[in-house]
């Protein structure tokens, strides 16, 4: 797997106050299996959860004991993420076949055909990590990653 470092416009991320907002979900289809804190949402997913939204084909949530999300899983052709950025930096893009959001590690992780949007800046590979609590970056798996900065204009 290449290494990528944290370039000049990656470690912007999301707006802090997102995460202590309510979560929001429609779908057409949902099962919620509480013998194993599970609910699973099927056909036209919308996810939102203060400027985030999550649009998929098909969402799977695995719930802690509180009832919060632990591990969110996002399937798509493709599934599409967008979030405003903290310190009016604009908003992050992302899409992907696979988005795994691991509450626990703070980690967001892209497979298959990850694309990474910010303004002009692009980054994208088969499998991007996305680590928020070090604003760091992986990416690699098949393929060649490719990465798009561009300079600011003056």
């Amino acid at each position: 797997m290449a290494g990528v470092g944290a370039c000049a416009w990656l470690p912007a991320w999301a707006l802090k106050d997102d995460a202590k907002q309510p979560i929001f979900i429609e779908a057409d289809d949902v099962e919620v299996r509480e013998s194993d804190s599970t609910s699973v949402y099927v056909g036209n997913v919308q996810v939102d959860q203060g400027s985030m939204r999550l649009l998929a084909d098909h969402v799977t949530v695995y719930h802690r004991e509180d009832r919060q999300p632990r591990l969110i899983i996002a399937l798509g052709s493709p599934a599409k993420y967008k979030q405003q950025l903290d310190d009016d930096q604009g908003e992050v893009k992302a899409f992907a076949k696979r988005m795994e959001y691991d509450a626990d590690k703070d980690e967001l992780t892209l497979i298959g055909d990850g694309l990474l949007i910010q303004g002009a800046d692009r980054l994208a590979g088969e499998r991007i990590v996305y680590d928020r609590a070090k604003a760091q970056f992986r990416a690699g798996g098949s393929g060649r990653v490719k990465i798009t900065i561009t300079p600011e204009q003056e």
